[in-house]
């Protein structure tokens, strides 16, 4: 059973026993030893204890791809949770880390706590052959009920390459029906492209707004955004959201936007960034999930706090979802 009970946020619904899942980004993690990003490191150290989560995605694991499974392990014996999983080999099952390396030197993993158990043979890493930085994935025993938890980390160019790999990660995680139900934390490196009804007009509207829209040009823009001329030669240019629909329309929904809660960005804050620097902010950010998790999720949030904010240059998401709620999809509403 899982090692905590945690209360019902949402005033309607009885106590339950909630997972509480995140995924976070922590900006080159043991990436530098020098002394302020020591600092640096363990304030993110400070922040994964703080969101308290029963399973947490993390992505930007830096390290070379021999030691990806010690920073893993590291970063996990920090905080207080666990990462190991057995992995089957031509000879026997050895013992190594949920990390999936990327061949540029950033890696995404999973770790979970006290009374989360990985089921044996279930864990998968994809990295270089398939995607520019890494997708892991591992099916866990939380409380009885099978579910499988992912961490990935979508490229930073080609927009194109982008889509590719959204279809990927949707033939990996959105299976048959039959599947064990399925969420995937990461930095998706593109807007949303979820879409909502409003009830009064009937009218769909994208859950992200455009960031870019009405902000100057930037040649950073090349990654993230399409763009026209008009017949005087004026560039017009919009966010580019076909990765995310890729995403959404193959089934692995935003929790944000089913929940409907209320719109925050994950990036924009660091004074590094080309985007913070021309005022630009949005939500690369974000947990996804199939059909079967959507009946059973409560809660969405963006940690936010002076310690996040000085951290990383993206927020943590966090939500909450209850295992006796699954296995009984509901579609989806989409255009």
């Amino acid at each position: 059973m899982l090692a905590h009970v945690r209360s019902a946020l949402v005033s309607d619904q009885p106590a339950a026993h909630r997972v509480r899942f995140a995924s976070y980004n922590m900006l080159d993690m043991y990436g530098s030893d020098e002394a302020g990003e020591r600092e640096r490191h363990a304030q993110v150290v400070a922040v994964i204890r703080e969101l308290d989560a029963d399973v947490i995605a993390v992505q930007e694991l830096s390290s070379s791809p021999e030691t990806a499974d010690a920073g893993l392990a590291s970063l996990a014996d920090a905080v207080g949770m666990h990462c190991s999983i057995r992995q089957r080999s031509a000879k026997a099952d050895l013992q190594a880390c949920a990390v999936a390396a990327g061949p540029h030197g950033l890696h995404v993993g999973l770790m979970w706590r006290d009374g989360i158990e990985p089921l044996p043979h279930t864990w998968r890493a994809y990295g270089g052959e398939d995607f520019w930085h890494s997708l892991a994935k591992i099916t866990l025993d939380v409380g009885g009920h099978q579910v499988t938890h992912a961490s990935f980390h979508a490229a930073p160019f080609g927009r194109q390459r982008r889509n590719d790999e959204a279809e990927q990660v949707v033939a990996a995680l959105a299976g048959p029906i039959s599947s064990p139900p399925a969420l995937v934390g990461a930095d998706w490196n593109t807007v949303g492209a979820d879409r909502l009804r409003d009830e009064q007009t009937q009218q769909w509207q994208l859950y992200d707004p455009d960031p870019y829209a009405g902000a100057p040009w930037i040649s950073d823009m090349i990654y993230q955004c399409e763009w026209a001329y008009d017949d005087s030669g004026a560039r017009r240019h919009w966010a580019d959201r076909h990765a995310a629909d890729i995403l959404s329309s193959g089934g692995l929904h935003d929790v944000a936007a089913v929940l409907r809660a209320p719109w925050q960005p994950t990036i924009g804050h660091w004074p590094d960034s080309e985007l913070s620097r021309h005022g630009i902010t949005a939500r690369f950010d974000a947990i996804r999930v199939t059909e079967q998790v959507v009946p059973a999720l409560h809660t969405h949030r963006v940690v936010r706090t002076s310690l996040s904010l000085s951290a990383s240059d993206h927020l943590p998401v966090v939500i909450e979802y209850d295992p006796e709620a699954l296995g009984r999809p509901t579609p989806v509403p989409s255009r």
